[in-house]
């Protein structure tokens, strides 16, 4: 006699979502990946932990500056940690920065394994070879070029100048930027595009 068994899919299930944070400076909840976690430093000074991993008890600003800017203004890390503490006048303008150069660290990472190219020549061969999964423009691009590249429909990020692009792949300038799609799975491509997004959603975001 034949034994019927249940199937069962073992891997069905969600995994579990972020625990929600509170904006000290708006009071609205979000998940982590839409703040930044601020800790308080050794010398009592506000210290931005964007990897968040320091250790400490995490003080969370929504990733907008307007928002930071309101914080610093009203003291409210003192508040929020119930403490003391100093926040330096260039916190904002530090952030931005972090925020900029750990994207542009990224793709450093993605040009040394040999994942990204620089220049609309190597980008137009990268796409016509069907290997590129993410385009990064200068934020001061503009022309035929851009369109062009929009016209791709391949996913496109703005991020940083020309100049600082152009560091990245040892250049004066680079405007036009293409990473591959197939490396480990798609890391390089999904760190530098939510990277370019929160850098660029950070500074849209101003007070004013």
């Amino acid at each position: 006699m034949a034994l019927a068994f249940a199937m069962t899919e073992p891997h069905l299930s969600a995994p579990p979502a972020s625990p929600m944070r509170t904006c000290i400076a708006t009071g609205v909840e979000g998940a982590p990946e839409t703040m930044i976690r601020f800790v308080v430093g050794p010398e009592g000074e506000v210290v931005p932990d964007l990897a968040r991993r320091l250790p400490g008890r995490g003080m969370w600003v929504r990733a907008e500056r307007a928002a930071l800017e309101r914080a610093v203004e009203k003291k409210l890390f003192s508040r929020a940690a119930r403490a003391p503490v100093k926040a330096s006048a260039d916190l904002v303008d530090r952030v931005e920065r972090l925020l900029l150069e750990r994207v542009l660290g990224d793709l450093g990472g993605a040009r040394r394994a040999g994942r990204a190219v620089a220049g609309f020549v190597k980008v137009e061969q990268m796409i016509g070879r069907h290997q590129a999964g993410l385009l990064v423009v200068a934020e001061d691009a503009d022309g035929d070029g851009l369109q062009k590249l929009r016209a791709t429909g391949l996913p496109l990020e703005r991020l940083a100048d020309a100049a600082a692009l152009g560091g990245i792949f040892g250049r004066e300038q680079a405007v036009y930027v293409a990473i591959a799609r197939d490396d480990a799975g798609g890391a390089f491509i999904e760190r530098i595009s939510v990277g370019a997004a929160r850098w660029r959603g950070f500074r849209l975001n101003g007070a004013g």
